[in-house]
């Protein structure tokens, strides 16, 4: 029945993609590489937590990471297993393999070599490509400290963003909002290799105030940082705003993490210690100073932290013209209209501690202390669900970490603990029985009175409590060009949860076959699915009954090249959601993506055409999108219409870039309800530009 409706609501939408689609298959395929496989992973892993954070994601630090890994590739002929690491395509496994193979036969002479290695096969090799190097010795490094910075790489980026209503051409909202409605985004970046590292951020979200009201100095966020690595036995040094990641994210984990994904075995946090904070996220960072201290095998890091955050507040002293009480912690970083502005900076926030690693081959174990206390007591209202979440002022952490490597097993875990609270422990092992074949498992066991501010640990639910739940992935190649991942993760809630007034329990699974026939064309079916509970009626007091919610997504992707300068995507995606006795909800998703760059001029152009049709919010699915430079685009579609954008980059030289993008989503009647007091009509329509000078 659905597919029936597909064709009779939209006619000659859906025909002329379809038809598209298969002239473009039987065309022939160049022998050249594909310009699109090369971030079909990135893509995907974005896509992936986008929909875990509801389309709010920064991930300017990973891209940024394999755009540096590029830029200054991994010696891999003596490279350490931390540096390899920093490749995060390879595993534990795979890099230990690599090491072996390296000191039994010496240095690798060739790439193609790689394809030899335990562990190691031709797409692997092919993904890994840009971030190697095998060269034997370092490129001479300038011996004098002016030239060396002199030789350092300058980035300015600009950009707006500026959303509008096709029908009116204004601005939406511009009754409500405090100040003007375009986005605006400014940074500096120097790098000099992976030494030193300095630069800052100034961001204006849509509505927010500029050069007036609450930001009399211009922009609404201002981040600057400076980071020097390796210099003797400083390991590194952050001044300024940075990130902390340590352990497994049970105490202290700062920025994305990944969780549940595509990838069934990267469930094993890799803990890059301190490192600078690029983003545009005004509330999850640190600002302050902070140092690793390395000597042989151990490294000694302190940090302290004290920067002004958003609070919900609830208590106000005139008088003394601060906070005295707040209910919860805004992290949004919105500040269009005056409620939300009023709860700008409402806390002053100061976080100090300490990690010991120590690090010993196949063994590095790691010890984590962090003190945090606010100036404003943190006092959220009594409700069934929350009896158990942290109040007042001080929070005071210890955990200990460990990584252990056995032949082909890799264990790990951290257990810590919140004093006066109690408990969190997590565990982990990667069995790698054979080159086909390998499997992970996980457990955790977070108390409901456990908690931590920048806690991120592997979860079923965000916050890192109130969690007991057990995780088995596995990958399998049974033949050449095939690989089946595959996932089950089982949780329970031994305390009530928001809008489930009981314990309860739930599951999920995924499965994904990934078929390359060639380096130019890449396919892959997906699986995924999820149980769960909530309350019938949760406006009914005490106990009440609960419902099953069943949620199911099919995927097909296929990703192919017809000449080298000629790519395209295709996708179709269903979504079920079903409830109890009611009947399900259904929703589908079928788009078209070509990517082209011209012979003659230095224009690169990818654009989307999609068709969207669901039930409901219930269905709704998340797309990743192409987007300017260090900016990401996940957005949930759903109700009934059409999605396009047409993004163009055009580059006149290797020092300026530009970013144009339009995107326009159409719906068939109205725009629906969440939009609505935003927008009338029933056209959303976004445009970004962005510029990148490089010196």
């Amino acid at each position: 029945m659905m597919f029936n409706n597909l064709l009779l609501r939209h006619g000659s939408f859906v025909t002329y993609p379809v038809i598209f689609l298969i002239i473009l298959i039987n065309q022939p395929i160049s022998g050249q590489e594909s310009m699109l496989l090369s971030d079909e992973h990135l893509m995907l892993l974005v896509e992936e937590l986008g929909a875990q954070h509801d389309g709010n994601i920064d991930l300017t630090i990973l891209q940024e990471e394999f755009a540096q890994l590029a830029a200054n590739p991994v010696l891999v002929n003596y490279a350490s297993f931390e540096e390899l690491a920093r490749i995060r395509l390879l595993s534990d496994f795979q890099i230990q393999s690599l090491i072996n193979y390296i000191h039994k036969n010496g240095p690798l002479l060739s790439t193609y070599e790689l394809q030899f290695v335990y562990g190691f096969d031709e797409e692997l090799v092919r993904l890994i490509l840009p971030f190697i190097d095998l060269q034997n010795t370092e490129r001479a490094i300038p011996a004098d400290l002016n030239k060396k910075l002199a030789s350092g790489k300058h980035q300015v980026f600009m950009r707006s963003i500026r959303k509008f209503d096709k029908e009116s051409d204004n601005p939406p909202n511009t009754n409500s909002i405090l100040g003007n409605p375009t986005k605006l985004y400014l940074r500096y970046d120097y790098r000099y290799k992976r030494k030193i590292r300095w630069g800052f951020t100034a961001e204006k979200d849509a509505g927010e105030e500029f050069f007036k009201g609450i930001n009399k100095y211009g922009f609404d966020f201002y981040s600057a940082h400076l980071q020097i690595n390796n210099f003797g036995f400083v390991k590194n040094l952050s001044i300024g705003d940075y990130h902390l990641r340590f352990g497994q994210g049970l105490v202290l984990w700062s920025g994305f993490s990944f969780g549940k994904t595509s990838m069934a075995l990267d469930i094993k946090k890799r803990a890059a210690g301190i490192t600078g904070y690029r983003s545009t996220d005004e509330n999850r960072f640190f600002r302050g100073i902070a140092t690793t201290l390395t000597h042989k095998n151990i490294d000694l890091s302190f940090f302290y932290s004290g920067k002004k955050i958003d609070g919900n507040i609830t208590e106000y002293d005139s008088t003394l013209n601060k906070a005295i009480t707040i209910s919860s912690l805004q992290t949004s970083g919105d500040h269009s209209l005056a409620g939300l502005a009023s709860d700008k900076d409402a806390v002053v926030e100061q976080v100090f501690g300490t990690n010991l690693t120590m690090n010993f081959n196949k063994v590095k174990t790691g010890l984590t202390f962090a003190h945090t206390w606010l100036d404003t007591e943190l006092n959220p209202p009594d409700r069934y669900y929350n009896q158990f979440y942290f109040r007042g002022k001080q929070l005071t952490h210890l955990s200990g970490d460990y990584q252990l490597l056995i032949k082909r097993i890799n264990l790990y875990g951290e257990a810590a603990y919140c004093f006066g609270r109690g408990w969190a422990i997590l565990n982990g092992a990667l069995f790698n029985v054979s080159s086909e074949f390998s499997f992970a498992m996980l457990y955790r066991n977070f108390e409901k009175e456990y908690f931590s501010l920048y806690g991120n640990a592997f979860a079923e639910s965000s916050g890192g409590r109130n969690e007991e739940g057990f995780y088995l992935g596995a990958e399998i190649s049974p033949i050449a060009n095939w690989k089946v991942s595959a996932y089950f993760d089982a949780y329970k809630f031994p305390w009530l949860r928001y809008l489930v007034t009981s314990p309860s329990s739930g599951a999920d699974y995924m499965i994904k076959i990934d078929y390359h026939p060639s380096s130019q064309i890449e396919m892959y079916w997906k699986i995924k699915g999820e149980s769960d509970v909530a309350d019938i009626n949760d406006d009914l007091p005490g106990i009440t009954d609960q419902e099953a919610i069943n949620r199911l997504k099919i995927r097909y992707h296929l990703s192919y090249t017809t000449s080298p300068k000629l790519s395209f995507r295709n996708r179709i995606e269903i979504a079920r959601y079903k409830t109890g006795d009611f009947s399900p909800e259904w929703g589908y998703i079928l788009y078209q993506d070509i990517q082209f760059t011209f012979r003659q001029i230095p224009v690169d152009i990818r654009a989307r055409y999609a068709i969207f049709d669901t039930d409901s919010y219930n269905t709704r699915i998340y797309t990743y999108e192409n987007d300017v430079l260090y900016s990401f685009s996940v957005p949930a579609l759903f109700s009934k219409g059409t999605r396009s954008y047409l993004l163009v980059k055009y580059s006149p030289g290797n020092a300026l870039s530009f970013w144009l993008k339009y995107s326009r989503t159409r719906y068939s009647n109205k725009i629906p309800d969440g939009f609505a007091s935003v927008i009338p009509g029933n056209v959303l329509s976004e445009i970004k530009f962005q510029i990148r000078y490089k010196f």
